[in-house]
């Protein structure tokens, strides 16, 4: 066999010192906004990727390798959860030298987290160029069902999709840490429909909320964030669309509690509250506050 050639050399010892480098220097780490979640709320986790390699690098899909990212998820008392997709996929990210790139990713589209428990989860960047895989530390989350307030199930009307087929309506709450939070379902027991549940907001304990179906067996629930603040949030029976509107009392010095009210001819409707804008509802609502959309349609 003839000897390598000086340069040749050289050219080897550079490309494998690239290698090395870029396997030691590619940092991964997953986290959560929080590390209690209720069974079927979306868990949207940060993945965040530092590029110390030296030079820009791709990350993305191969035939051979499949998906240049993955995710381990393990149940503390129990087995690994599998995939609900048989070849994930994600879109390629390039990152600069020195660079970092943080992507969301909700895990409850991915894998099927869908018991009661605590979970070990880690993240997995699958590097082509060197077929390496670097992986984050474990975050550790629980999901638990909340406490039932109120179920009901109710059918879809016509006209609208899937008429006819039944839906069931739950209210829930679940306490952390940072106080006790308001979530709806909705669910479609005969066909396997399960829609990811709703966080409606913080609840104030010492005022329960109030649930109520439309006409068209839409819900509404109405309930106080705190003292002066309250939330409306319409959940559409056929579509599973939430609407939410914030509201104040319309008395002052908080002399009354606004109330969700049903007419004689069965539309609903907010007794001694005043409709505000999102900006008027105050700022320690913010933890855990689902967003703000429109007012419900034709409330």
């Amino acid at each position: 066999m003839k000897p390598l050639s000086k340069s040749l050399l050289v050219a080897c010892l550079i490309w494998l010192g690239w290698i090395l480098t870029a396997e030691a220097q590619i940092n991964v780490s997953l986290s959560f906004p929080r590390n209690t979640y209720l069974v079927d709320e979306p868990l949207k986790a940060t993945l965040n990727i530092t590029n110390l390699a030296g030079r820009e690098i791709t990350l993305e899909d191969n035939a051979k390798d499949g998906a240049w990212c993955l995710f381990q998820i393990k149940a503390i008392r129990g087995d690994y959860i599998p995939s609900r997709k048989s070849d994930l996929s994600f879109p390629p990210i390039t990152i600069p030298a020195g660079g970092s790139v943080s992507r969301a990713v909700d895990l409850v589209e991915l894998y099927a987290i869908n018991e009661p428990g605590q979970f070990r989860v880690r993240a997995c960047v699958n590097f082509a160029p060197t077929q390496r895989q670097f992986w984050s530390e474990p975050a550790v989350i629980t999901t638990d069902t909340g406490k039932l307030l109120w179920n009901q199930t109710v059918g879809v009307p016509e006209g609208r999709p899937n008429a006819g087929a039944y839906r069931s309506f739950s209210v829930l709450t679940q306490q952390r840490h940072e106080g006790i939070f308001l979530y709806a379902k909705l669910e479609g027991k005969e066909e396997g429909i399960r829609y990811p549940s709703y966080l409606l907001g913080r609840v104030l304990a010492a005022k329960q909320p109030q649930q109520q179906l439309d006409r068209d067996n839409n819900l509404y629930v109405f309930h106080a964030l705190n003292d002066s603040s309250y939330m409306l949030s319409q959940i559409d029976v056929a579509t599973g669309k939430l609407g939410q509107a914030p509201y104040k009392s319309a008395l002052p010095n908080r002399q009354g509690r606004p109330s969700l009210r049903r007419a004689t001819d069965g539309t609903l409707g907010i007794a001694g509250g005043i409709r505000v804008s999102s900006e008027e509802v105050a700022e320690e609502n913010a933890p855990g506050k689902a967003k703000l959309s429109e007012r419900p349609a034709g409330f």
